[in-house]
């Protein structure tokens, strides 16, 4: 068999990269919507990104 084996941590980290990479753009969009300052949406994404790092790998 050829190739690596994945590790559910390296899934997690795998997934939350891909979802980073194709909506972090939507996400902070909608988040200016909501809240009404660049700053604060783009802080709060990445403190979203972050938790989800965290929890991802403490459930794993």
């Amino acid at each position: 068999m050829t190739g690596t084996a994945s590790t559910p941590k390296s899934d997690v980290a795998q997934a939350i990269a891909s979802v980073y990479r194709t909506e972090w753009g939507c996400i902070v969009a909608t988040l200016i919507r909501l809240v009404g300052d660049f700053d604060l949406a783009e802080e709060a994404a990445q403190e979203a990104f972050a938790a989800a790092n965290q929890w991802g790998f403490a459930t794993v």
